[in-house]
């Protein structure tokens, strides 16, 4: 009873340093990081809620359009409204949500694998992840994805094992409202519904037309009441958009890149582990493989983020892995040393962290160390001092053009100007609303050279764009005329397709 007793204080004793130092990680130097492109929308949205209002769910834009990120924009809404419009209120709900994942990690490995030794070892490698700590640090819904998401899973894990009839119920309930709410979140969580379904399925000792039956209809009961219940449309939109693409080189040499380590555990234990290991990182394995499969061949855009919240499971048995290896080893001093290299690997690869950053790189490609023609990558530039450059210099009659002018209502509390170029770089998407204003907040838009001209001979002020804009976006022409015609104000490089520019006219 004793030993018992001192066994539990151990464990809740690194629960609450796991957590601690999560936290600590995710915290410090929060708000010292400039916002990158996407933390703009989300702010914008959050600032419009607190302005306009929301319409079903979404926050109200300045053009009149919407924005949809219930969960997220509006807890932190409020947030912004009692602590003030900075960093920390527009970060904080995705730290929280990180530092809860902590914890959800310790009892998903704990339901999986029933050991202690890999709950706890999952939880350590999760607490001091470097892309764990760097997406939570940011004003996006990546966390909270990736909690209601293991949430749906776990409680769907439940329904499939528990015997009793009334737990069952309440965890595939639970199990249906965490989907919901992840769907909610963001409309990538479509394909959770799919792997309960083949979840279900392999769980089935002996085929069963009824029960496969009502899987079916219950899978596609859900996806109807989120597609036209919730308004999100996400099957239509996926339907009338796909486009047959090969990407899959790409987030194969990414994710082995940074993840080498557990990957190669992961395939080792498919054939050293027991049954019922073995049966769980199948189980596992499926979500990734089948976010890898769409990401890869029915998309044109490369956005590593959109597995972000399916690299715990590279930790989780990576942790199952390990101690099934540690358990085979006769020796002390054996299982000690395996331990030891595997953390050693885990800090040298730079996929842990020992001190906290003030600036956290984002998952991309180094285009400098690649010679394939399209690379992937997260922009970074510094908009927070480009913009206080201007806030410092501007005069009350001069204008500032932007390529992202959501940062003009950001940081200088207007719209601006907006040089008309498709955001994704892809033909046939939506640029500006139908009232010639940029879609996000309603900046007038200057559609080609010659309107460039126009503004730029009768008024005064600054563009102002970035690497990525620049990119093949932004027609070359209007660049090549902004480098030959201004004068150069500002220029600020975080790394090759980090940069930032401010003409002055």
């Amino acid at each position: 009873m004793l030993l018992l007793y001192k066994k539990n204080i151990l464990i809740t004793t690194f629960l609450v340093l796991a957590i601690f130092l999560g936290a600590f990680f995710r915290f410090s130097n929060l708000d010292s990081q400039a916002y990158w492109m996407d933390e703009g929308y989300t702010i914008n949205a959050i600032q419009s809620t607190i302005q306009n209002g929301t319409s079903k769910g979404s926050a109200i834009l300045d053009s009149g359009k919407t924005y949809f990120c219930p969960l997220y924009c509006s807890p932190s809404a409020i947030i912004t409204k009692t602590y003030g419009e900075n960093a920390w209120s527009y970060r904080v709900l995705s730290v929280i949500f990180g530092i809860l994942f902590i914890l959800l990690t310790y009892y998903l490995a704990k339901v999986f694998f029933k050991k202690q030794n890999v709950a706890l070892l999952a939880t350590f490698f999760v607490s001091l992840s470097y892309w764990q700590i760097a997406w939570s640090r940011q004003a996006r819904w990546y966390t909270m994805l990736e909690v209601f998401f293991w949430l749906a899973l776990l409680c769907f894990y439940y329904f499939l094992k528990i015997k009793d009839k009334k737990k069952k119920l309440i965890s595939l309930i639970a199990s249906i409202l965490f989907t919901i709410l992840v769907i909610t979140t963001h409309k990538i969580a479509y394909l959770l519904p799919i792997i309960m379904l083949i979840w279900y399925l392999l769980e089935q000792t002996t085929f069963n037309k009824k029960k496969t039956i009502i899987a079916l209809g219950s899978t596609t009961i859900l996806l109807i009441i989120a597609e036209y219940g919730f308004g999100l449309h996400f099957i239509t939109h996926a339907i009338t958009n796909v486009t047959l693409a090969y990407n899959l080189p790409y987030y194969l040499s990414f994710y082995l890149s940074n993840y080498w380590i557990f990957i190669i555990l992961g395939i080792y234990g498919l054939f050293s582990t027991k049954k019922e290991t073995r049966k769980n990182i199948i189980l596992l394995s499926i979500p990734l493989l089948l976010y890898l499969f769409f990401l890869s061949f029915f998309t044109k855009i490369i956005h590593y983020r959109y597995l972000f919240h399916l690299t715990p499971i590279f930790y989780l048995i990576a942790s199952a892995v390990t101690i099934d290896i540690i358990e085979k080893i006769k020796h002390n001093y054996g299982k000690l040393i395996l331990l030891i290299l595997l953390i050693l690997a885990f800090f040298i690869s730079s996929n842990g962290l020992i001190v906290p950053k003030s600036f956290y790189l984002l998952e991309a490609d180094d285009p400098s160390k690649m010679s394939r023609p399209y690379y992937a990558y997260t922009p970074q530039p510094n908009w927070n001092l480009a913009y206080n450059e201007i806030k410092n210099n501007i005069n009350n009659d001069e204008i500032v053009i932007s390529s992202h002018p959501h940062f003009n209502k950001i940081f200088l509390n207007q719209p601006g100007y907006w040089i008309k170029y498709n955001y994704l770089g892809m033909e046939d998407t939506p640029n500006q609303t139908s009232d010639n204003k940029e879609f996000y907040v309603g900046a007038e838009i200057i559609n080609n050279l010659e309107e460039l001209k126009n503004i730029t001979n009768t008024k005064h002020g600054y563009i102002i764009f970035d690497y990525m804009a620049s990119d093949g976006k932004i027609d070359s022409t209007i660049i090549k005329y902004i480098n030959n015609n201004f004068k150069l104000f500002f220029y600020n490089e975080v790394n090759s397709y980090s940069k930032i520019w401010i003409y002055q006219f």
